[in-house]
């Protein structure tokens, strides 16, 4: 219908009759009613071509336009289309247009004009006598020599002609003791294998087999193994062969040393046609190591959200009592005798255990049998202490002063010419006390003996003596703290000549007391409360033969000592030595001392020294401490009992074995079949549209701070990610992501022993951001004992690459292109997109390459650039032309392509 047009045109026709008439009488009407009525001509003039479509105009011309196809859309409204004839510069067939429709429309003596962006496209020539009116219309989509027509594509991987990406079968931070059996699952569409790879910090030498084939043997410390460092072996491609889509079945069959395996890892690389990885979204299949031996499993299991349904399945034969405990909580505890298949339901676990606590958490599983008791600590530490004269000294005393001789008649403690004999010392500041060098009547085990002895009394101070036996007590108890450490205890003092027997009374008989210049000795012992009986009975003697106790300590240790623990001896002295040995026949005793820890070093034991107090010989003490040993200057009380605090603590994280099992007596073998297993289904966040999976690794860390970045590319996210950790045999406990502590073992509880151990610690991915995020993950004994990390942690993940390019800009063409690309792989190829392209334009993704006016190449582009995440212009998947979906749209007036123009209408008397 041709409606629109005719009521506007009576409209004006009208609107010019009452113009004409107000020109007429203007003398009585004001220039404000003038200018409101060419301004209704102007405004409506511009309603009415920006509402009316040029499909529905009846003229002529205009049908002329539209059956010759000059006008190609009837649906433009006339503005717009005079707003197209101008963008393609048809000035010519703009300016007719608008003459055609205005000509009958505005009154003759009304002047007229139009204007697109201020550029003239028709104008009725009259002067301006009057008032001049202008309306403007903003339209979109339209720009000068800019198409108003345009193509916007969007290009999507419907497939993948292949990738090349990683598994992994992973160890927990403790798995033994005995052979070993792990699961691995592949995706059944491997094209090839490429590398095999070995990373484990192993207790012994051992035979690796892949689905019951030998690939290789593995001695303990050929990759670069140590403390808290796994070996690394890259596998022979001899042995790629041994691997198979699907399921796969690793063994390590120790063939000596100890057999556990702490942390680590086995990864395969090959390629794939797979577009997603193995993993079921929302359901995850933990699998129990297979173990030959003794069941003695420190693992964890992650949810990667809210777990729904659970279940447990175990297959044992043991005859002794068999647990597993999930985080702090007990699972299950039996003592079933031969093989058992124990399947624990949804059901029962929901009454033990919160699910909620499972909720994207790194949860600590132990599993194991009472029977075998962990070795704990490893240490023999033997204390050789001074117990000379001085020290039974006032401990803030600067110095002593000494009497000289007194003799009596009925008091002393040397006899000569019928005389006794005696003296003292007065200490500096005298404030503090002096010595009584005079009778002192003890007994040997045998009889009683009368000799020269201190008698200190003290003002407002403690002892020496006292307060040495305070801090070797306390050493005591910090080493002991480690179930399996033991201590000895050797206190020297010097071969005084001489004593009386009988008290001192009659005609006395003289015996050397300690010709050894050893006091007292402890044998080394696990009795806590018998070392601490021992040292509190501890007494002041006389001279200082420090050597003499360091090789008695060898001794203790020699003959009591099994060589596979660790050794050490902690040396005291408040004084200098003034006795020499035989054992080190030097010009002097200090010189001898010396030697003699060298002497005890060289047997592998670790010296530790300390010197006590502002008179001791400090200098000589410092040349003591050696083999891993320390020195320390405890000048005061405070600082000999740091010192004893801080070698204690040093013992025993020196000397820990913690996860390893003490099999006492005939222990019988107990085993966990590999087809244990815990399962359990969560609810899963959104999957991301068209992602492809692929494995990454950080470089290690490299330091014992176990401090490192993960870095994650632009337009990637994260599907998952670990921290490894190799935390020997403590437990890693704790991992801190950006400033926020992601894992803390003591949630679990203070006491480590009971408790799971993880190699590998899962991060949320809602805590990881795009660009750079610090980690730091570390170990401990428990938890005020922390022991660092391991240079070798790192972190595993999988990144998501978008395998789709959104609609493009629009531009002028849609064609596509013939592209060059290459891969990381190292091969290349010519991908035509779309498949059905047959023109001759030749694009390249390395070089950047294409036609920036072409929409599928603009949406192409963009999908390569999400497939190279280090943009090094090689994609990270391989592709050809049926690997990608073309979808093409023609889009017209689009608002935001172009423009907006500025469409004015001037209208004046």
């Amino acid at each position: 219908m041709r409606k629109a047009i005719f009521f506007t045109i009576d409209s004006l026709l009208a609107s010019s009759i009452v113009i004409i008439s107000v020109i007429l009488v203007a003398n009585f009407y004001s220039v404000e009613h003038q200018r409101l009525n060419v301004n209704y001509a102007s405004q409506d003039l511009v309603r009415v071509f920006s509402t009316t479509s040029v499909g529905q105009v009846n003229n002529d011309y205009v049908k002329s336009l539209l059956s010759s196809s000059i006008i190609t859309n009837e649906n433009n409204t006339i503005l717009e289309q005079i707003g197209d004839f101008w963008a393609d510069d048809k000035i010519e067939l703009a300016k007719n247009i608008t003459k055609n429709l205005t000509e009958d429309i505005v009154p003759v003596n009304y002047g007229f004009s139009i204007l697109v962006n201020g550029e003239l496209i028709y104008s009725r020539n009259l002067s301006v006598k009057r008032v001049l009116v202008s309306s403007r219309k903003l339209i979109s989509g339209i720009a000068k020599a800019k198409p108003t027509e345009g193509f916007t594509a969007r290009v999507l991987l419907s497939g993948i002609k292949s990738k090349k990406t990683s598994s992994y079968a992973y160890f927990g931070g403790y798995e033994g003791d005995g052979n070993l059996t792990k699961k691995l699952i592949l995706p059944k569409d491997i094209i090839s294998f490429n590398s095999s790879y070995l990373e484990v910090d192993a207790g012994g030498n051992f035979d690796l087999y892949i689905n019951g084939f030998f690939s290789g043997s593995y001695a303990k410390g050929s990759g670069g193994g140590g403390n808290m460092l796994a070996d690394k072996w890259n596998l022979s491609n001899a042995y790629l062969a041994n691997f198979r889509a699907g399921e796969n079945t690793i063994s390590i069959n120790f063939t000596s040393g100890i057999p556990y395996i702490a942390g680590g890892f086995l990864r395969v690389t090959y390629t794939t046609s797979s577009y997603n990885d193995t993993q079921t979204s929302g359901y995850e299949k933990y699998f129990f190591p297979g173990i030959d031996g003794i069941i003695n499993l420190y693992s964890s299991v992650y949810s990667p959200g809210q777990i729904n349904n659970m279940l447990i399945f175990l297959n044992y034969t043991s005859n002794y009592t068999t647990y597993l405990r999930l985080g702090n909580t007990t699972i299950y505890e039996e003592n079933p005798l031969g093989t058992k298949n124990i399947t624990i339901s949804n059901a029962t676990l929901k009454t033990l255990i919160d699910f909620n606590s499972l909720n994207q958490k790194t949860t600590p599983l132990r599993l194991g049998i009472t029977n075998a008791t962990t070795l704990g600590g490893a240490a023999d530490a033997v204390l050789v202490s001074d117990v000379s004269g001085s020290m039974e000294f006032c401990s803030q005393a600067t110095g002593s002063t000494w009497s000289g001789w007194f003799q009596s008649s009925t008091k002393g403690c040397i006899l000569s010419g019928g005389v006794w004999w005696w003296s003292w010392y007065n200490f500096t500041p005298s404030s503090l006390g002096y010595s009584d060098f005079n009778r002192t009547i003890w007994n040997n085990g045998t009889s009683n003996l009368c000799g020269c002895r201190h008698n200190v009394i003290c003002k407002n101070d403690a002892k020496r003596l006292e307060i040495y036996v305070n801090a070797s007590k306390q050493f005591a108890d910090t080493v002991f703290n480690a179930s399996g450490n033991r201590v000895g205890l050797v206190e020297y003092s010097s071969n005084y000549g001489s004593v009386y027997q009988n008290d001192c009374q009659g005609n006395p008989l003289t015996t050397t007391p300690y010709p050894d210049s050893i006091v007292r000795l402890n044998n080394i012992t696990s009795n806590k409360a018998q070392i601490t009986i021992k040292i509190d009975t501890t007494e002041a003697w006389w001279g200082t033969c420090t050597c003499c106790g360091i090789n008695k300590g060898v001794e203790v240790i020699e003959t009591q000592n099994n060589p596979s623990r660790k050794k050490f001896i902690v040396i005291m002295s408040d004084g200098e030595a003034n006795v020499a040995c035989s054992q080190q026949p030097n010009s002097t005793a200090i010189a001898d001392a010396v030697q003699a820890a060298w002497d005890a070093c060289n047997k592998n034991i670790s010296v530790y020294s300390i010197a006590f107090g502002i008179e001791s010989d400090a200098a000589s003490m410092q040349r003591m401490n050696c083999s891993g040993g320390k020195f320390y200057n405890a000048t005061d009380t405070a600082k000999l009992q740091q010192a004893y605090s801080e070698i204690a603590g040093e013992i025993n994280k020196l000397s820990f074995a913690g996860q390893i099992v003490n099999v006492t007596g005939a222990l019988a073998k107990t085993s966990v079949h590999p087809n244990s297993y815990i399962e359990f289904n969560y609810t899963a966040q959104e999957a991301e549209f068209n992602k492809v999976p692929l494995a990454f690794e950080t470089e290690r860390f490299g330091n014992n701070l176990s401090s490192g970045t993960l870095t994650i590319y632009a337009n990637t996210s994260v599907l998952d990610a670990k921290v490894t950790s190799y935390s020997s045999n403590k437990w890693t406990d704790n991992l801190v992501v950006n400033g926020n502590t992601i894992y803390r073992l003591v949630d679990y509880g203070n006491d480590y022993q009971i408790l799971g151990d993880p190699f590998a610690v899962n991060i949320p991915i809602g805590n990881i951001n795009q660009g750079a995020n610090s980690i730091t993950i570390s170990t401990g004994l428990n938890s005020t004992s922390p022991t660092g990390g391991s240079n070798d942690s790192r972190v595993l993940y999988t990144l998501l690459l978008s395998g789709f390019a959104d609609y493009s800009s629009v531009v002028a063409k849609s064609d596509g292109c013939s592209w060059t690309l290459s891969f990381e792989d190292g091969s290349a190829s010519t991908v035509k997109v779309p498949s059905s392209y047959t023109g001759t334009d030749s694009c390249s993704f390395l070089n950047k390459i294409y036609d920036l006016n072409d929409a599928v190449d603009i949406a192409t582009y963009q999908l390569f650039s999400n497939l190279d995440i280090d943009k090094d212009g090689k994609l990270e998947i391989n592709i050809d032309a049926n690997s990608l979906s073309v979808n093409t749209l023609t889009i017209s007036k689009v608002p935001s392509l172009w423009g907006p123009a500025v469409i004015e209408i001037r209208v004046w008397e």
